[in-house]
């Protein structure tokens, strides 16, 4: 068997990614690999250079915001030099869709030079369950980490061919109208329900919320985040040790609308599950 040295690269705001690399790694372990993992959800993560040098395959994990990874992650990947070096995908969601995630990110990946083999989608709790949302509040459960265990199992099958099979997906439908949507798209300029701030002064000031954000849109003396650099990703709610971010009530009010505008019901989002995904594949929505 090659000798297998991965770099586990992940983003992981409310720790459901991070939970999933966690799993991954004790597979890949027990089979004798070495797994680094880099947590690149802080800023100042992705300021330092990834190793690209010290390892020979990559397996990158993102959570879905709005059909994509997150925003900082579609900017960050194209400045890293893959080297043709293997990479396997995962992806992270609450319940609705993973979208164009799959085929946008490993399009990124290849143009940065990674030769992508393979993708995987976990189902995890919503990160907006931190305000109120009621979203597989239970998952991930026993066989999402099935899977999670077949997935490393095949990265480490598929790291050590000298020839792996190709992987390709199909273009998503809409896919070249929702970017050319994307790149007109204009910020918000005022503040949202979904834009965290914090609600009392029993605060210890550790400023977690502050150097933790991946877009330093939260400043720890005001307590507010910045609505125009601010991905809603709740990461500074959920790890605050004070619990004293909070966002506007209005986001639990529209849980019940988030359900009505996709037809869904919590008992349809209760029945997916996770899958990996290495054949010729087309996202549905």
């Amino acid at each position: 068997m090659v000798d297998l040295k991965i770099a586990l690269v992940y983003f992981s705001a409310t720790n459901v990614t991070h939970t999933y690399a966690q799993v991954i790694r004790e597979g890949l372990f027990d089979q004798g690999c070495t797994v680094q993992l880099f947590n690149v959800t802080a800023y100042a993560s992705r300021q330092e250079k990834l190793p690209i040098n010290d390892f020979n395959s990559f397996i990158f994990g993102f959570p879905v915001f709005g059909d994509f990874a997150p925003s900082v992650i579609n900017e960050w990947l194209p400045t890293l030099d893959g080297q043709g070096k293997k990479c396997a995908l995962f992806f992270t969601y609450g319940a609705r869709t993973t979208g164009y995630a799959h085929f946008h990110t490993k399009l990124l990946l290849e143009q940065a030079g990674f030769q992508v083999l393979f993708s995987a989608e976990f189902l995890g709790r919503h990160s907006f369950n931190v305000g109120g949302w009621r979203i597989l509040p239970e998952r991930p459960n026993a066989q999402d980490f099935a899977v999670a265990r077949e997935y490393a199992a095949l990265a480490l099958e598929r790291f050590s061919q000298d020839a792996p099979a190709v992987f390709r997906l199909q273009k998503p439908f809409g896919y070249n109208q929702i970017m050319a949507s994307l790149e007109n798209k204009r910020k918000r300029k005022e503040r949202g329900w979904t834009n965290p701030v914090r609600i009392a002064e029993e605060c210890s000031m550790c400023r977690d919320c502050e150097s933790e954000c991946p877009t330093q849109a939260f400043d720890a003396d005001t307590g507010l985040s910045d609505p125009e650099s601010c991905i809603e990703c709740m990461h500074c709610v959920y790890i605050c040790p004070d619990k004293v971010l909070k966002v506007d009530e209005r986001m639990k009010d529209a849980y019940d609308d988030f359900l009505a505008n996709w037809y869904l019901t919590e008992e349809m989002m209760n029945e997916k599950m996770s899958r990996i995904i290495t054949a010729a594949w087309q996202a549905a929505f």
